[in-house]
């Protein structure tokens, strides 16, 4: 699923808003830190990777589980789209999971919290349902990086814990920290072990993969969609002024000149400066060339897609809130049509739509289709298949913990149950009211007690099904089943990589270094000696690493 529908304050798509753009640059974009040239290798606890290929007898056996059949079949990996909800809900999950045992769950939360255990009749509903008691914690999601390292480090985890992959990556030596905190499940999930827990079985198995840490399967997976962002336009505007949308950079740029209006407080973009180095083909992170590895900042495409960034704030056509980096909320920009094209999370098309057709309803946005800066095949940068874990604490007994892997596999229940209804939207009637497309629609008691929870407490298989929104469904489908098989090749595809921690510090102030050229505080010649510095402050150091990577899984 993409997005909670009218009401919902927090949601995956918020969570997936928000996130994939540190994915992209944190997890995705590769930054390595400064570390000196003999710094840690895989394994010497400094950094680790694992090759996914050589997991198989830790994760489980794959059981296909199909609620509904989809209108639109996903193509290249791309979620299979719903274009109605249906009318008889599948059980997915038989008898009451749990046996009546109580639980704390820490996961992310954007926006107020809702009333607690006692005062909250969505949680009574859903824990009946559960047969155990989930008591949630909640942590702001802006902040979320702050509250788990310091509870990493302070070894105090509770019983489920819900923690972002990009988190993950910034956590110092989590590899080594996960299999002292959290409960090993591969005893529990691997191979048939998996059995009694069916809609965690149906679960991609490169996912599961990903949430392998030390040789132990350490937490359930949430399966990503391939592709995290691309570049939104108000297709509303679009009908009305007649413009095209672009297929070429050189076509982007023509069209933020005809766009762009200031004295109309119209501009053509806000920043789109990671999916401009997708259009010009810029790899994701690492190249293979020549015999070795070429990081993005020494390719040719990356010092194109820098100088293209630059003419486009030479030419004034970002709004000025966002060139000046004064912290302007683009989305809202975006919202009001200040903006009308800029890159975001795919998320941001239903988070949109919830926030403004209700109050303009011919409001209208799309994804510009894939394209590459000369109108050739697109390199588009794929996600990990992956993008967080649920972990159990560990010494909780074979019981408790086969417990909360039965309340965990009723949360992975996937669109077309009866479950995802329940922990997605509670009661009918008094948590939501289907509208005339049979869409949930939250009443005002459940704006005010439904929460995503038990949603972020497991993962599930992606369906695009938010058929309450016009032209939604088969609009993305149609984008994503084209976008999809315009993968990059990626040297790493496959391993699990988390990097040494001493390679972090290198990373902001090259991304600072950059980002001054790009608003014209510095010179694109200046790019040359800005990489030189990352090199020698942790750059060929990370080359090593990652070297010795390829050579320890066959891949050199």
């Amino acid at each position: 699923m993409r997005q909670p529908h009218p009401g919902v304050q927090t949601s995956r798509r918020r969570f997936i808003g928000l996130t994939g753009a540190a994915t992209a640059a944190l997890a995705g974009g590769g930054l390595l830190s400064a570390c000196a040239p003999d710094g840690p290798r895989p394994g010497d606890g400094g950094g680790t990777a694992a090759d996914l290929d050589r997991l198989d007898a830790l994760v489980p056996d794959h059981i296909p589980f199909q609620a509904v059949e989809p209108d639109i079949p996903g193509l290249h990996g791309a979620p299979p789209g719903f274009t109605s909800y249906p009318e008889t809900l599948v059980r997915a999950v038989e008898g009451v999971p749990g046996s009546g045992g109580s639980y704390q769950a820490m996961a992310p939360l954007w926006g107020p919290i809702p009333p607690g255990l006692g005062r909250n009749s969505f949680y009574d509903l859903v824990n009946a349902e559960l047969g155990a008691t989930v008591d949630f914690q909640f942590q702001d999601g802006n902040t979320i990086i702050d509250k788990m390292n310091a509870v990493i480090a302070a070894r105090d985890v509770v019983d489920i814990t819900m923690i972002p992959d990009w988190v993950i990556n910034l956590i110092p030596s989590f590899s080594e920290a996960a299999p002292q905190l959290f409960e090993d499940l591969t005893p529990y999930l691997a191979g048939g072990a998996v059995d009694p827990y069916r809609m965690l079985a149906s679960l991609p198995t490169d996912s599961w993969k990903w949430s392998v840490f030390g040789d132990r399967l350490q937490g359930v997976p949430w399966p990503t969609d391939p592709l995290s962002e691309w570049i939104f336009y108000r297709r509303d505007l679009f009908d009305e002024h007649g413009w095209e949308v672009p297929g070429t950079a050189d076509e982007l740029f023509a069209l933020g000149e005809e766009v762009n209006d200031p004295r109309g407080n119209r501009w053509a973009f806000g920043d789109f400066y990671r999916v401009v180095r997708q259009v010009f083909r810029a790899p994701r992170e690492w190249r293979r060339e020549g015999g070795g590895l070429v990081h993005r900042y020494e390719t040719p495409e990356f010092e194109e897609a820098v100088a293209f960034m630059r003419r486009v704030y030479d030419a004034g056509l970002v709004h000025p809130d966002i060139a000046s980096g004064s912290g302007a909320n683009s989305k809202e920009l975006f919202n009001s049509g200040a903006i009308v094209l800029g890159q975001d999370g795919l998320g941001a098309w239903t988070e949109t739509y919830q926030a403004m057709l209700g109050q303009s309803p011919d409001f209208r946005m799309d994804l510009v289709p894939a394209f590459a800066h000369d109108g050739g095949t697109p390199s588009l940068h794929r996600n990990d298949p992956s993008n967080q874990s649920v972990f159990v604490r560990k010494d909780l007994g074979e019981d408790r913990v086969r417990e909360i892997l039965s309340v965990l596999d009723y949360c992975a229940a996937p669109f077309g149950t009866a479950e995802y209804m329940t922990y997605r939207y509670g009661a009918e009637g008094e948590h939501y009211e289907p509208d005339d497309n049979g869409a949930p629609r939250l009443t005002e008691l459940g704006q005010k007690e439904v929460s995503n929870g038990y949603l972020f407490i497991s993962g599930r298989n992606n369906a695009v099904s938010e058929s309450e929104y016009p032209d939604y469904v088969e609009s993305f489908t149609t984008w994503f089943n084209d976008a999809a098989q315009y993968g990059e090749d990626n040297p790493f595809e496959g391993i699990r990589i988390q990097r040494p921690s001493s390679y972090a510090s290198a990373e902001q102030p090259t991304e600072d270094k950059i980002e001054d050229i790009l608003r014209g505080r510095r010179e694109v010649g200046e790019l040359g000696d800005i990489v030189a510095e990352w090199r020698s402050d942790g750059g060929d150091a990370a080359r090593d690493f990652y070297a010795d990577v390829l050579v320890e899984y066959g891949r050199d």
